[in-house]
């Protein structure tokens, strides 16, 4: 009776860990994520708005330098192994109150500004993510307008 117990408690063993709960990527990964897949959403990635993304994530979470490069590489590694944000907006759904959605879309619209011109594809992006977010028509315009003011400053 004993060998067998020990054999469920090595099968039982192998499973161990199975469904369990995989801790769910920090905020600041997620914005990372949402940002470069905002800027990549003309086809192009230029320099303006990889500046804009170390500038509002370095802002945002109080990353020096080698932080803030750490986060991006880690960032783009999950880019390229995701099939969706699904996961990534999820995170941030259950992380932020409102005003802290405002400000990530805030955050986005500037990203899309940086480059001086706004993409069909850019802003598609931001309404699927506004909605992904549960944030207002009301809070997506007025993000907006503050987005396009401060890039009207610069």
């Amino acid at each position: 009776m004993t060998t067998s117990h020990s054999i469920l408690d090595r099968l039982l063993g192998l499973f161990d860990g199975f469904g369990a709960e995989v801790e769910p990527p920090s905020e600041a990964l997620c914005v990372a994520l949402l940002l470069l897949e905002l800027a990549r959403a003309d086809f192009e990635f230029g320099q303006a708005e990889q500046d804009k993304i170390r500038q509002v994530l370095s802002r945002r979470y109080g990353l020096g330098t080698e932080q803030c490069e750490a986060l991006l590489r880690q960032a783009q590694a999950l880019d390229q192994a995701a099939v969706s944000l699904f996961d990534y907006v999820q995170a941030l759904n259950a992380r932020l109150a409102p005003a802290g959605k405002y400000e990530l879309m805030e955050i986005l619209w500037q990203v899309a500004y940086a480059d001086g011109r706004l993409d069909k594809h850019e802003e598609h992006l931001l309404r699927r993510l506004a909605g992904l977010l549960y944030v207002s028509d009301q809070d997506y315009i007025r993000a907006k307008l503050a987005a396009e003011g401060g890039a009207a400053l610069q």
